[in-house]
């Protein structure tokens, strides 16, 4: 049975066994058989109901107390007592848990009757999830019927109870074990009775139960075409299919269209979109458009919300498609610069050497004032490496407060700026400042440690600039206000500027 464990979702009764059998009507002289009747191993206790063709009473076991159901054919024509026989006969058969366990078939008191599992009565579930296992449920019995070769022909709400609880043993003994075919869907109703009770559908009355298929061919699946009979006009109207209610001809077409009709009948004649086209095929006029098995109606059962699932799975990839080339978008504007930053950047000490002038205590005709002095200093800060070639970022980057340090022999271009009195260290390579905030907007304090060559692509000298551009003065260093881009040709601008100097002077 497909996931039975999960039938606990479903309205049921909350009343216990014991409780569910003394709601039921006393017995009363009405009743054919009065209380405490027996009827083999079996005393009656309680009237449930009366059918067409015979009651149905509450029994206990008159050794071991156990409950069990018991059904007393009322009518006397030989067609019914055979018929009544073959219910027994098929119910003993049945080894799923979809049916109720056979618990005795015999002649007492002048009637035949028939012990099975008491079982309690309930109502339809709603909501998808639970009508989809529910008809999975009712469709694993069906087909189960369908491979032993008959055909149910009145399966209505009325034929579906429930089994509340674990599977109880019967007369001290568990139920003998089922067959290799059915031991997959009872190992996993078993898993689902055991960390609590459940609930599970079982299909019930099986009087109207018709061979349909050759003699011997018990073991046939429902995806065998099987033998078309003509039979009696029986079942229920409205759950019938036409065929079987008008000429009397019943096939598996014909469990199938009662099958659709349960399922709208779970949503009260308004089923979703999902479903009305599955109950729409399942109850056709005509047989040979419906599903040809049960197997199949279940299939469509489950794949119920395939194009709901593809509808999403599209919605996904497109939004997936936006949020990717929204992400590119980004990436190629800025996102793959700020990566390149950040994975140029290392965290760490910084040796920084200041130039400082401190007063002297005592006058010197040599030293008058003042004198120069280095501190080295040990500070943490960030430390960009430049490789050999040069480094290019569009974007501008803007410099938290802290010290950087620039260290090549390679170039950098780039839009350093910001606010935040910065100071940025630079050694043996070429800084291209592409920045065009002036100072004293831009606040980055820059500082030649040697080699260094500092040019503002976009600025003009300034006299500002001498506030925060400083100078070691320890080795070749270089500045430039909309220079050249490089050492080297920032050595043939000099060079040309020293010949046109000669040419001035000699002339």
């Amino acid at each position: 049975m497909a996931d039975q464990s999960s039938m606990a979702d479903c309205p049921l009764p909350t009343d216990s066994l014991e409780s569910h059998c003394a709601a039921h009507t006393p017995v009363t002289p009405s009743c054919r058989f009065p209380a405490g009747t027996v009827f083999g191993d079996w005393r009656l206790t309680a009237f449930i109901g009366r059918g067409g063709n015979g009651e149905v009473y509450c029994a206990e076991h008159v050794s071991l107390g156990t409950s069990a159901a018991v059904k007393v054919l009322m009518r006397e024509e030989e067609r019914a007592k055979k018929r009544f026989a073959r219910e027994a006969e098929l119910l003993a058969k049945m080894k799923s848990e979809a049916f109720p366990r056979f618990f005795a078939y015999g002649e007492a008191n002048a009637a035949p009757y028939l012990a099975m599992e008491l079982l309690e009565p309930g109502e339809l579930p709603s909501g998808d999830r639970n009508v989809a296992r529910f008809l999975l449920s009712v469709c694993d019995a069906v087909a189960e019927l369908h491979s032993r070769g008959y055909i149910h022909r009145d399966i209505k709400p009325s034929n579906i109870l429930w089994r509340r609880g674990r599977p109880a043993a019967v007369d001290g003994r568990a139920r003998s074990p089922v067959s290799p075919e059915r031991s997959e869907p009872r190992k996993r109703w078993l898993q689902g009775c055991a960390p609590h009770p459940v609930a599970c559908p079982v299909l019930t009355d099986l009087g109207l139960a018709k061979e349909i298929a050759s003699p011997g061919a018990e073991h046939q699946t429902s995806n065998i075409k099987l033998q078309t009979l003509t039979l009696g006009g029986v079942g229920t109207p409205g759950y019938g299919a036409p065929e079987q209610m008008e000429r009397g001809e019943a096939t598996v077409a014909s469990d199938i269209h009662a099958l659709g009709v349960l399922a709208d009948a779970c949503f009260r004649g308004n089923p979703p979109r999902m479903w009305a086209r599955i109950i729409r095929r399942a109850t056709s006029s005509i047989p040979a458009h419906r599903y040809p098995s049960v197997i199949a109606f279940a299939r469509a059962i489950r794949r119920r919300n395939f194009l709901l699932g593809v509808s999403a799975f599209v919605a996904v990839i497109a939004l997936s498609g936006l949020c990717l080339s929204c992400f590119y978008s980004w990436w190629t504007q800025s996102g793959r610069e700020v990566w390149r930053w950040r994975a140029l950047c290392d965290r760490g000490k910084i040796v920084s050497v200041s130039r400082i002038c401190e007063p002297l205590d005592e006058s010197h005709p040599k030293y008058p004032g003042s004198i120069v002095r280095y501190v080295t200093n040990r500070v943490d800060g960030t430390i960009l490496n430049l490789p050999q070639d040069t480094l290019s970022f569009a974007r501008p980057i803007l410099l938290k407060p802290g010290e950087y340090r620039i260290v090549g022999p390679g170039r950098l271009d780039a839009d350093l700026s910001g606010p935040s009195n910065a100071v940025v260290r630079l050694k043996d390579c070429v800084l291209n400042n592409t920045t065009s905030v002036p100072y004293p907007q831009n606040g980055i304090h820059y500082v030649f440690e040697g080699g260094a060559y500092l040019n503002f692509v976009n600025l003009d000298r300034n006299i500002e600039h001498r506030r925060y551009i400083h100078s070691d003065g320890k080795s070749r260093n270089a500045l430039r206000f909309r220079g050249p881009m490089t050492f080297k040709e920032l050595d043939e601008e000099q060079a040309c500027e020293y010949e046109r100097m000669l040419m001035r002077d000699l002339r």
